[in-house]
């Protein structure tokens, strides 16, 4: 249990003996949980542009993209308690959209908390940042707080890698599917999709070189895919 979901309950114990000593009575009402986002979900748009979604319990030390990719960051949020997310960014980023939606089914009810969700758009090139504490803004940051931080490398689009080739299972290491390009370059891609994972299947892809990354296969260059499609001859 986190330490924002201690201080929600504590807050709201303290609500219902209030109410239980003045003898109200509140009418019982159905509540429905908000749908829960998904934990990372990219998706392509028609001008090649991604986006891609995180939340507070699902998102990476570093995310990648390029200019005119949107991130989305979506984090669970109670301002009833008097806390709230203090979120900064860097400039290469825009923000499109900052909303703030009451779990379904609990609007007016006290003490009901909801999700609050940033819209970004990449606008440059290199290191981007977003930074979140969760907090009452009267009070003083103690370094015991909730916090977000993901930072955004934003590359070029020369810096990706766009190649064809064919989808091969390896028996090194205890066995993986790597990809060897039409010019025989071999790529060891970090996030390949189970679909894909088909000895003999011919791709095309997009990836991001990951240099920074260090893997015990020892095969060709290690990469995380942007997009991949199946070539059907």
């Amino acid at each position: 249990m986190n330490k924002r979901t201690m201080r929600t309950i504590a807050i709201m114990s303290m609500i219902l003996i209030v109410i239980a000593g003045l003898g109200c009575v509140a009418e019982e009402e159905d509540s429905a949980s908000l749908e829960e986002a998904p934990e990372q979900e990219t998706t392509e748009t028609n001008d090649q542009s991604i986006t891609s979604t995180y939340t507070e319990d699902n998102y990476p030390n570093t995310a990648y993209g390029i200019k005119g990719d949107v991130i989305i960051v979506e984090l669970d949020e109670n301002p009833t308690t008097g806390y709230s997310w203090n979120l900064t960014y860097s400039s290469g980023l825009e923000l499109n959209d900052d909303v703030y939606a009451q779990e379904n089914g609990t609007e007016g009810m006290t003490g009901a908390g909801g999700t609050h969700k940033w819209t970004f758009k990449i606008t440059d090139t290199g290191k981007q940042n977003i930074s979140a504490v969760y907090m009452r803004p009267w009070e003083n940051v103690t370094g015991e707080e909730d916090t977000f931080d993901m930072t955004i490398m934003s590359l070029s689009e020369d810096e990706l890698i766009e190649a064809s080739g064919t989808v091969s299972y390896m028996q090194l290491e205890g066995g993986f599917y790597g990809i060897i390009a039409e010019d025989d370059s071999r790529y060891d891609p970090m996030n390949l999709p189970e679909e894909f994972q088909n000895d003999g299947m011919n791709v095309e892809f997009v990836a991001y070189p990951r240099n920074d990354v260090m893997s015990f296969h020892m095969w060709g260059q290690i990469v995380e895919l942007r997009s991949i499609t199946e070539i059907n001859e």
